[in-house]
This record gives structure tokens, sequence and C-alpha cells, in this order.
């Protein structure tokens, strides 16, 4: 999973040009994976979340475009909010599902859900 981030300077592995597969976007202090959060793309998932978590202030992670997910980034986003500064938004019914499969559910927000 690769990462752009075209407002700001590149910090981490993120990039100011978008890559060809778009597999990723940031913008200031919001990340927004897309296609599957899989433990393939586990790894660059979470060399994001810590470029991520290098700028300043809240920061959002946006789920809208993530296709299938499984425990290994729900475990690494988890991880990630218990900072206090991530929030989760547009994530899918579906995904929340997921949440709650595997006793994470008290991490999302039903406000932030997209059916």
């Amino acid at each position: 999973m690769k990462s752009t981030n075209p407002k700001k300077k590149p910090r981490g592995k993120m990039k100011n040009e978008p890559e060809q597969d778009g597999s990723a976007v940031a913008t200031d202090a919001t990340l927004k994976p897309i296609g599957d959060l899989t433990i393939f793309e586990a790894g660059q998932f979470h060399e994001d979340l810590n470029a991520l978590y290098k700028q300043e202030g809240p920061l959002e992670l946006d789920l809208s475009e993530i296709d299938r997910m499984d425990s290994s980034c729900v475990q690494l986003i988890v991880a990630a909010t218990r900072s206090g500064r991530l929030t989760l938004r547009g994530y899918s019914a579906q995904i929340r599902d997921r949440f709650e499969q595997i006793g994470f559910s008290q991490f999302l927000s039903n406000e932030q859900c997209v059916s």
C-alpha cells in the first residue's frame, strides 16, 4: 500500500505525487487507504499510520474506500486509536461488523458509519 500527500511535504512514506495504483491517499491529517487492508497490506499500512502520527493535532482515518479488512489491520487501527488523537470515519456496516466479530466495536462510533 502506498501513500500520497498532495498538500504537504513528504513525511515518512507519504509522497507528494499520487502513485499509479492509488492505494492510499493522505491529505493533511487524514489517511484514506483504498482497496483491501489485509495481512498482505499490513506492513505498509503500519508505515502509513506511523507517518500520519508525525502530523500534529487530531488525526483521521477515512475507511470509506476499503473493500476488505482482516484482523491484522483492525489490530493496527485499535492500537492507533488508543492515543485518542485518531478518529475513524467513513467505515461501512461490513467493517463495523468485522470490529464487532473480534470484540473491538467500542473503538467505533456509530455516527461515523456509512451504510
